[in-house]
Parts: C-alpha cells; structure tokens; sequence
C-alpha cells in the first residue's frame, strides 16, 4: 500500500499557532528574507566601525589641536640656544646655568678662539677624552658649517645611532652646540620639565614613523608614570594621542603626545559606551528592518492565501447549490412521486448540512491565522457520538460503519477536529465502497485517528492528487470523474491540518481500500 502524507505532526503550544520559523519558511519569503537580510546585515556592521574611527580621528585630531602649543614649546626648547659667554675651565658659573638650563646639550665648540670642542661631564663642560667621539663631533660641526644653516641633522652615513637618538648641531655667532636626545634618560625628562615651565600638560616621546602602525613594540619601564616621556610602545597603542612628523630631531622621527592613564581610561570608558550605543543603535535597525519585510511579506502571502481559499469555496458551491436548486424545482413543479420527494427532501438536507460545514470550515482557515481556538479534549465517547451522526446516512446507502476506539483520548480545537472527522467519514462513505472503520489509539504523543474503506484503491500519481483543490480523479481512457463534487473537502482539511499542527496521511492501493490517518496531541 501506498502512503502520500500531506501533513507532519507537530506539537503546538496551546493557543499559539505554528513557530516563526515555520511561518519563514516559505519559498519566496526565505529568499527574500536572506537576501535582505545579508545585505543589511553589511551595511550595519559596516556603519558602527565608520562611525568609530571617525570619531577616533576626530578625538586624535582635536587632542593634537588642544596641545599643539605644548608641541611647539618641546620643539622649541631643542631649538634654542641661549647666550653663553666664553669658556675658560668649564665650570664657570654662567656655563653651570647655561647646562643646567639645556640638559639635551652634549657638546659644544668655539668657532673664534682656537676652535676647541668641550663635551658635558654632568654640570660642566671638560675637553673631550675620547678621540673617536672627538673626530665624530668636529665631523658634524664642520658639515654644519658648509650648510650654513642653523640646525642641521647629521644623515644615516654619518650617524651610527641614526634612528635610535635625536641628534641636532646648532649654528649660532660664535658657538657650534650638539643636543642629543636619548629616550629615557634623566636628561630628556629635565628638558620635558623646563619646556613645559613646571606643567605636565601630557606625555610625549619621539617615535620612528615606521613604528606608529606597530603592534609588536614591547613597553619600557622608563616609559611609565609618573614619567613625563613615554616609550614607543605607549605612543602607538594608547588611543588619546596625537602625532606629528618633524625633522628637528632628524630624518623619519615624529614627536608624538599621549594622554596621562586616568585620561585614557575615561576615553575608553566613553568609546566602550559609544560602541555599545551604535552596535544597539545598528542592531534595532537591522531587527525592524527585518521584521518590517518578514511583516510585509507575510501580509502578502496571507491576502493572496486568503484570496485563493475563498476564490476556492466560492467555486466549490456553484455546483453543490445547482443541484440543490433542481431538486428544489423538481419538487415544487410535483414531477417526483411523494416517496421519491421525501427521499430527495432527505438528500437536500444532507446536503445542506455538507455545505454549512465547507463554509465553516472555509471561513475558519480564512480568518485564522494560526490555530483555530481553544483545545478540547476528544474522548472516545465524543468521537463516537460525532460518527453516529452519519449512521443514518450508512443505513440509506447499506453499508456497514465500524467503530474501533481505544480508551486514550485527544486534545485539539473540537469544532476543528468535528468537521475534519466528518469529512473524512463522508468521503469515506461518498467515495468508497465497502465497510468503514473508524479506529484510534495512542502512540507516545500522538493519538491516531483512522478511517479506512474497502474498495477498488487509488494508483499512486492519484494518491498524490488529494488534498489538492478541484483536483477529481478520472479513470485513463475514459470521459467524466470517477466521483462527484469538486475536490474542497480533502483541500480544506489539508489546509486545517497544516494549521493545527496535526498530522495527516493517505494509504491506498490498487484493490487495496483507502485510509486516511489523522494524528493529533494525545491528552
């Protein structure tokens, strides 16, 4: 035997109608969900990470603005010389003020009297000890010299610790002077402190233009508060700071200023707090945007369901509702015999009744949209007392009804499940031949409701058929239907089916019978 299921079983809450998901799953409403979906999706993770390094630039942007003066004041202590009278032992007293006022300063030289070049020795200037050194700094004066201008950057050939120190030779009347800049000596914090006249406005460094965009720099300690310098590995990951190419301190240096740490960590805290803002922000957006289609869409898909379903009921009364008139005109115009008359008054309330339940049941799939009410519980005896109701039908026509109910019981909407039950018993009676059974019993979760006839079966392509609206079965070869009616009580039973989550399925083959089985929540 053949099994064509139209309707899976699943387990609803009480008074809620099928899952989001399911109500999603439709064909066109996936694809346009997803579509729309990934391309928002895009565009909104996108937005927040512009939003932030535009603000991140603007933060840098105006923290460069607010401490360009304290820049200007570093570049212009390293640029200044202030006046020094001639040297005679190195420790006079002006010499003593002048070294104490410029502690970058290294060495100096003479250019009048005798040419002689002095080194710093702490507080005072001594003749230089080492003839290397010597021979280095004379080379740099006297390039400075040739250049005529009033500083001048030794290059990479002539500077071993190119890249590594701030070097600078300075050209004035009578004095050539070199200023060296370690980072992380004592002498660059003295010079930080005089250029900032006692303030500590920020912190600042020097720092290799290659370096800014490094992750792998490890932190110094001299780089620490409270030091007024910070080391390179500060000055190119804190986020409040601001850096500015130069060429005062030689090729490739930028001098750079980083907020102190209770600054940045109130920075952070506010881009935390605005980072959260714009990702909430992007993700309501997304999730309107999103439930706006998925709204849309189902709007849509309801109308035009709504639309076929009542096109489809409408349809289906046309032939019932003409044969009802003839057989009213056959009566009023006495062309029966009064035998034949109570017989066909007994048809026409037969089919009245038949009708009644297609539009309820019609109008209940048209105005719900989920489940159709309240569950119920279907006992044995309510189940049995729905099917002698069609006894008398069974006694006209000579065929046998069969009940076959165990003691577990259902629950689902009862107006639902009485007019699902009587078109499967009605069909059953209408379209088959035979004995009808009706059966239940209970399978974990499910309570199974069959109704099975004995007649010549169904092929499978016209198993598949059912459920299907106007679709009526014809025997190969031959003209008209093999039954009557138009094909809207199996259709609106699959549709109520899909609707209250129960399960349906047909089994028939060739001189194998029909059945239909109906599985819906257990008690």
């Amino acid at each position: 035997m053949h099994r064509h299921r139209t309707s899976r079983f699943r387990a609803l809450h009480p008074g809620l109608g099928p899952s989001r998901w399911q109500r999603l799953q439709q064909r066109s409403g996936i694809v346009l969900l997803v579509m729309a979906g990934l391309i928002t999706a895009a565009l909104l993770y996108l937005a927040p990470r512009y939003y932030l390094s535009d603000q991140y630039s603007k933060a840098q942007q105006a923290y460069s603005d607010a401490h360009w003066a304290d820049f200007e004041a570093v570049e212009r202590h390293w640029k200044s010389l202030p006046i020094l009278q001639t040297v005679r032992r190195g420790d006079e007293p002006d010499v003593r003020q002048f070294l104490a006022s410029q502690p970058l300063v290294v060495a100096l030289l003479d250019r009048f009297e005798g040419r002689h070049l002095w080194v710093r020795d702490g507080d005072r200037l001594v003749p230089s000890p080492d003839p290397a050194l010597t021979q280095q700094y004379l080379g740099w004066m006297a390039h400075a010299e040739m250049a005529q201008r009033f500083e001048w950057n030794p290059p990479r050939q002539q500077d071993p610790d190119f890249g590594k120190v701030g070097t600078v030779v300075l050209l004035s009347d009578h004095w050539l002077v070199i200023k060296r800049w370690h980072p992380g000596s004592p002498e660059v914090e003295r010079a930080l402190a005089i250029a900032f006249g006692g303030r500590r406005p920020l912190r600042l460094g020097l720092i290799r233009e290659a370096d800014l965009e490094r992750r792998d720099l490890v932190p110094q300690p001299w780089g620490a508060e409270p030091n007024l310098q910070a080391d390179p590995q500060r000055l190119a990951a804190n986020a409040l700071s601001a850096a500015i190419k130069t060429n005062a301190f030689g090729e490739g240096w930028c001098i750079c200023g980083v907020a102190f740490d209770d600054e940045q960590a109130a920075y952070r805290s506010h881009v935390r707090r605005q980072r959260w803002g714009v990702t909430g922000v992007a993700g309501f957006v997304g999730l309107a945007l999103a439930l706006g289609l998925w709204l849309r869409h189902r709007a849509r898909r309801k109308a035009m369901l709504d639309a076929d379903r009542m096109a489809s009921m409408t349809h289906s009364l046309k032939t019932p509702l003409a044969i009802l008139k003839f057989r009213c005109d056959s009566i009023r115009l006495g062309r029966l015999s009064p035998e034949r008359a109570d017989e066909e008054l007994l048809k026409i309330g037969e089919e009245v009744d038949h009708l009644t339940t297609i539009i309820e049941t019609g109008l209940r799939v048209i105005r719900g949209g989920g489940a159709s009410g309240p569950r119920g519980l279907a006992t044995p005896a309510w189940i049995a007392e729905v099917v002698e109701d069609l006894r008398p039908a069974f006694e006209l026509e000579g065929r046998t009804l069969d009940l076959r109910l165990g003691e577990a019981s259902g629950r689902a909407p009862l107006p639902s499940l009485r007019s699902a039950l009587l078109t499967l018993v009605e069909n059953a009676l209408t379209h088959g031949e035979g004995k009808v059974t009706v059966e239940t019993w209970r399978v974990r979760r499910r309570l199974c409701l069959q109704v099975t006839n004995e007649g010549r079966g169904l092929e499978p392509h016209q198993l598949k058929a059912l459920g299907k609206p106007f679709q009526r079965l014809r025997t190969q070869g031959k003209e008209g239907f093999l039954r009557e009616g138009q094909g809207l009580g199996l259709s609106l039973l699959v549709q109520v089916a899909q609707q209250e989550g129960w399960g349906l399925t047909f089994a028939s083959g060739p001189e194998e019978g029909f059945a239909a089985t109906l599985e819906i929540p257990a008690a």
